[in-house]
This record gives structure tokens, C-alpha cells and sequence, in this order.
């Protein structure tokens, strides 16, 4: 481990403190998701150590950081992923939680929670096989092994589990009920993501083929709430709705345009390769550390300039 210099929270030119990173831990995935945006990376085979994701995150941490969020492709597909969560939990006292298909969770979720891991975002974007399959892309059907998933992440403890579902149209989007009911019988929480896109592609065939907008659903939700709380990430509401099959938590995630949603983003990105990312929706942000990873002072200064470089997508 290096040493690091005890600081002050960073934060960026229009005022916003960074208090998590978003990790990415590899560029593959055995999914093949047809929106699956990589976290603003190409597919790679490249990725950093244990040792050399330690080093970052125990400079961000210096820096008030106390807030991880591991993600990939398919970060469990790495073999040594409680290598990685034992080695962040020194650091941070704060939320460790991992973005996964759920397919590896059978084998990894108690040895995970005993690492340090507090939550899991699981991707489940139809509750039918075939809409699954469709968006997912493979020659197999993993939908029942996602389903173990979750059981398994429920049994060891890794809570509260939101299910990510990427609402898109003409394929799920009257599967929204179908989620929500299978959320409350199962207590996870169902975090409905707007299919979206950077300003060049927003005139895609694609875009214009998938994109729902989620307002007249939240509207919806919003009425029958019978609570109402805030993410402070992204200032996002997480409504409380009562249902026959008991409560369920949902929240919305509306990136599109949303200048209030990139007004409270507390994030900064790390790619897998080891780089400094401000932004999802940005091509040009990238910063590298590929090369000074075992070094805690030159990871300090790149770091600063992230941050420093940090600026609302939509303003």
C-alpha cells in the first residue's frame, strides 16, 4: 500500500464535491446487452491490479472519498474480486456496492459480504425469458440464474439490492408493473434507468428506436407514493408504493437533459485500464494513470486535475 497525504475534500468549478468513485473493473462481460454503454469504455482485456486499485482508492479516500461503486462489464468475472473488496474496505468506512448481472453471485455473494461489501445493483432488464434473451444477447437464457442471484444476494445479506432495469420501447416498457411486483415480493428496490445517450447520438436510429421517456410513469408512481425520500447522488427521488404483494422502493434514473440530475453528481470514474474518467456521456475526458500506478503522488496530481476538469453534461 502507498502512503498518502491526509487533504481536503476536492471539489470541481461549479461547486460540486467528489465524495464516490465509480471503478470499473474490467471491459468484458458474458452478457451482450444491446444499450450497454460499457461505462464509456471499449471492450478491453486490459485492467488494474488489486494492488494498483488499492493505490487509487487510498488517494481518493485522503481526499474524503468514501463512497465506492465497483462496475464493468462483469466485475465477478474477475477471480480475484475479493482480493479487490478487502483491499477498498481499509480504506473506506463508507458504502462499498457493485454493479453485476447477478449470474456469478451463487458462488461469490457470502464471500463478498465478508470482504466488505454492503449492496448490489442487479441488472434485470425484462421479467419474461424471451425479452431477456433478446436484450441480452446470448446463446443461453441466464434469466433463472439471475433469479438465483438475487435469492442469494438476499441470503447474504447484501442489501438493499436494487434491480437495474433500462425501461425501452416496444420491448419492456409494459413490464414496469410486472418489475415492481416482482421487486416487492422479493424486498429489492427497482431503479427504472432512462435508455440514454450523448448529444451526437441523440438523433440515433437507435436512440429514437429505444428511448422511453420516464416522466409519465413517475408521475404515476409519484401519486400512488405513499413516501418520498432523496439520493443525494444525482438528487434522485426514491418513492415508497404500497402493493398487494407488499412495499417496494423505486426510484428514477433520468439523465437525459436533466440539469438538476448533473448538477448534485458526486462521481468520478476510473476505467479499468487505469484512467480518470469525469463523465459517462463525455469522449474526450480521460486521464491517465496507467503508468504512475504505484506511485501516490503523481496518482494525487492527475487526480486533482480530474477533478478540477469536472463539468455538468447538461447545463
Amino acid at each position: 500500500m502507498l502512503n498518502t497525504v491526509d487533504s481536503e475534500m476536492l471539489y470541481d468549478k461549479f461547486g460540486r464535491p467528489v465524495n464516490s468513485l465509480r471503478i470499473q473493473l474490467n471491459a468484458i462481460c458474458n452478457f451482450n446487452c444491446i444499450f450497454c454503454h460499457m461505462e464509456g469504455t471499449e471492450r478491453s482485456m486490459q485492467y488494474m491490479t488489486p494492488e494498483q486499485i488499492e493505490n487509487v482508492v487510498a488517494v481518493a479516500a485522503s481526499h474524503g472519498v468514501n463512497k465506492i461503486k465497483f462496475t464493468g462489464g462483469e466485475p465477478l468475472l474477475r477471480e480475484d474480486i475479493l482480493d479487490i473488496v478487502r483491499r477498498t474496505r481499509k480504506h473506506i468506512t463508507g458504502n462499498i456496492s457493485l454493479t453485476t448481472n447477478g449470474v456469478e453471485l451463487p458462488k461469490l455473494a457470502s464471500g463478498l459480504k465478508k470482504a466488505g461489501l454492503d449492496r448490489v445493483n442487479i441488472s434485470m432488464h425484462a421479467i419474461d425469458e424471451y425479452n431477456f434473451h433478446f436484450i441480452t444477447d446470448t446463446k443461453k437464457n441466464f434469466l433463472p440464474m439471475v433469479k438465483q442471484g438475487i435469492e442469494a444476494a438476499k441470503n447474504a445479506g447484501l442489501g438493499p439490492i436494487k434491480i437495474n432495469f433500462v425501461l425501452m420501447k416496444n420491448i419492456n416498457e409494459n413490464q414496469v408493473d410486472g418489475m415492481i411486483k416482482f421487486c416487492a415480493e422479493n424486498d429489492c428496490t427497482l431503479q427504472l434507468i432512462e435508455f440514454e445517450a450523448n448529444r451526437e447520438k441523440e438523433h440515433s436510429e437507435e436512440y429514437i428506436k429505444y428511448h422511453v421517456p420516464l416522466d409519465s410513469i413517475e408521475n404515476r408512481i409519484r401519486k400512488q407514493a405513499g413516501g418520498i425520500e432523496y439520493n443525494p447522488l444525482h438528487n434522485r427521488e426514491r418513492y415508497t408504493v404500497n402493493t398487494d404483494s407488499g412495499k417496494v422502493k423505486i426510484e428514477f434514473v433520468k439523465p437525459m437533459r436533466n440539469t438538476d440530475f448533473c448538477k448534485h453528481c458526486t462521481r468520478l470514474r476510473v476505467t479499468a485500464d487505469g484512467q480518470f474518467k469525469t463523465c459517462l456521456l463525455r469522449e474526450n475526458d480521460y486521464f491517465n494513470i496507467k503508468d504512475v500506478l504505484e506511485n501516490s503522488e503523481e496518482i494525487d496530481r492527475v487526480y486533482r486535475k480530474a477533478v478540477d476538469a469536472r463539468v455538468p453534461y447538461w447545463r
